[in-house]
């Protein structure tokens, strides 16, 4: 009979969604402690919530029809 050999486990790979949400919190903690200081982390930051934001920003479409127009025209 032959000896058993028991190999190392190897862990599952972590969810990208945990991984994500870790990394978004040390960007902020870094941001919020150390201020902009320039470093990587803080480029990455900056990087980060610019993308994260952009949907927040003017509309990037120019057939948007704002409310005030929108009323004109019912007129």
């Amino acid at each position: 009979m032959a000896p058993q050999v028991e190999l190392p486990r190897v862990p599952a790979p972590a969810d990208e969604a945990d991984v994500m949400r870790e990394q978004l919190e040390y960007l902020i903690e870094h941001a919020a402690e150390a201020g902009p200081c320039g470093c990587s982390d803080c480029q990455r930051y900056q990087r980060v919530r610019a993308i994260l934001l952009e949907i927040f920003g003017e509309p990037q479409c120019a057939k948007v029809v704002t409310m005030p127009q929108r009323f004109a025209n019912a007129a």
